[in-house]
């Protein structure tokens, strides 16, 4: 019966620990002392010790992972884990395959034959079909290759 209890008092302090520090592993190791506490008690008190053995096991994870989360995230100690406030930011628009294709651009920086170009005031990373082209010189998207456009003097 003390190993049983070890093993789910050891589950609760792993479980405890994979919450303030995630990855996996603690929450790993919980859940096979959960399964050799619910083992034991299916080899030591039958059906019914196992049965219970897991039922109060899951209902102790429960209400240790209810009192992390409710009562520790208002604590001073648990505000440094917690977000407090909503982050906002934004992504860029995903561009269709052809959007570009056939635009101008200025060459911001000397392509040789690589470099950057600006489309409507965005910075992308361009590729020169025509080898060197200075830095102000206008250009003309031809195609997209993975994240580079290729371009070529008008």
């Amino acid at each position: 019966m003390m190993l049983i209890l070890g093993l789910i008092l050891a589950a609760l302090v792993l479980i405890f620990f994979e919450v303030i520090l995630p990855g996996g592993i603690l929450g790993l190791l919980a859940l096979a002392c959960i399964v050799g506490a619910t083992w034991l008690g299916f080899a030591d008190y039958g059906v019914a010790g196992g049965a219970l053995t897991f039922l109060g096991s899951l209902i102790a994870v429960g209400l240790l992972v209810f009192v992390e989360f409710k009562l520790m995230a208002n604590s001073k100690w648990g505000k440094g884990f917690f977000l407090g406030s909503s982050v906002s930011g934004h992504s860029n628009v995903a561009q269709g395959e052809d959007s570009m294709i056939g635009q101008e651009a200025t060459a911001m920086t000397r392509l040789n034959p690589s470099g950057k170009i600006a489309i409507d005031g965005r910075s992308y990373e361009a590729y020169s079909q025509d080898g060197y082209i200075d830095s102000g010189e206008t250009v003309i998207v031809t195609k997209r290759e993975n994240f580079k456009l290729i371009i070529k003097k008008p």
